[in-house]
């Protein structure tokens, strides 16, 4: 089997709370077809680990490497992956991306990310996105780049049997708390429109602040309740399986995919969200319901409510189906083969 690299594998001693399950099912579905040489030696020395394999695999796999400038010694690790970059070529090792957003989340270091960014766009061998709009947005940074961007849904796994039926809350917000998900504005918004009383709303994750939690508490009352706790799958599996809907208000300009929006999908929950990046493409499948505006999304919420019993249908079955971890892997294996 052909060898590579696969970025992040972090060192283990990192808390539970930064644990990636995106990371752990992409290398668990890929080693059928490829020998991963870091899958077994976390490291924490960042991009600089890859350095000790690079005459002795295939591929190098990047996610998020374009925070690169956030992490411990960012700027050495920044200037060594541009010499990466080069090195590769000559090694003979192909560089696989997967774009998951459009930018960083965080403006820290943006010029830094937005050359990364770039850079991977125009050197990338194979760039991998979760959604139809991040080829689009590929071909308008380099034109012809498109020929080098490959569309697959983000995987998603069938956990629909462990839904209940019975319901606590009409409005779920789960995953980490942090601004750009937009959590803020949709509570302003909220009050602004009268509404704070109207649903059954709880808002649970890890707050990437307290500040930003702070900011988000002054909107609690009898009916919105906000809780920055970790939560796990069992008590994902109950949250979802007690809520009528699970809402995602992410701000547009960054997002492309969202592996949030695949749990809750996977664990059978019915799913409203911003008509962007994969939320759009699901959309159109009939799969999940988007609003385009902010003023439109309690109108789309409204009416979800009103139907929630029949939201399920043959196009969640078939997405299901043709979107498993190991479908991904044959997908990823034929491409780079």
């Amino acid at each position: 089997m052909k060898k590579l690299y696969f970025y992040p594998i972090s060192s283990r001693n990192e808390k539970i709370v930064s644990f990636n399950p995106y990371t752990f099912d992409f290398v668990a579905s890929i080693e059928q077809f490829f020998t991963i040489v870091n899958k077994d030696k976390p490291s924490n020395k960042g991009i600089f680990d890859v350095f000790k394999y690079l005459f002795k695999i295939e591929y190098i796999i990047f996610n998020w490497i374009e925070d690169l400038p956030e992490k411990k010694g960012g700027f050495f690790q920044t200037l060594f992956f541009f010499i990466l970059m080069a090195l590769s070529k000559l090694a003979g090792v192909k560089i696989v991306w997967v774009m998951h957003n459009r930018l960083s989340h965080s403006k820290k270091h943006l010029w830094l990310k937005d050359l990364i960014f770039n850079q991977l766009i125009r050197k990338s061998d194979f760039i991998l996105t979760h959604s139809s709009e991040g080829v689009t947005h590929g071909e308008n940074i380099k034109q012809g780049s498109k020929n080098r961007i490959h569309y697959f849904p983000h995987p998603v796994k069938d956990r629909r049997n462990m839904r209940q039926n019975s319901t606590q809350f009409d409005i779920l917000i789960w995953g980490t708390i942090s601004p750009y998900k937009g959590i803020l504005e949709f509570l302003r918004l909220l009050n602004e429109k009268n509404y704070q009383n109207n649903y059954k709303i709880l808002i649970i994750g890890k707050s990437t602040t307290q500040d930003y939690f702070g900011s988000l508490l002054q909107y609690s009352n009898d009916n919105v309740n906000i809780k920055d706790d970790f939560i796990d799958d069992v008590v994902l599996k109950e949250l979802i399986s007690h809520s009528k809907i699970v809402l995602f208000t992410y701000a547009k300009s960054s997002i492309l995919s969202s592996g949030a929006l695949m749990d809750s999908i996977g664990f059978g929950g019915n799913v409203v969200g911003p008509d962007v990046g994969a939320f759009a493409d699901l959309a159109k499948e009939g799969i999940i319901n988007t609003y385009k505006e902010s003023d439109e999304m309690f109108t789309i919420i409204d009416a979800v409510l009103a139907n929630n019993d029949n939201f399920r249908n043959e196009s969640i079955d078939q997405f299901l189906q043709a979107n498993s971890w190991n479908k991904f892997a044959e997908n990823i294996f034929q491409l780079l083969k």
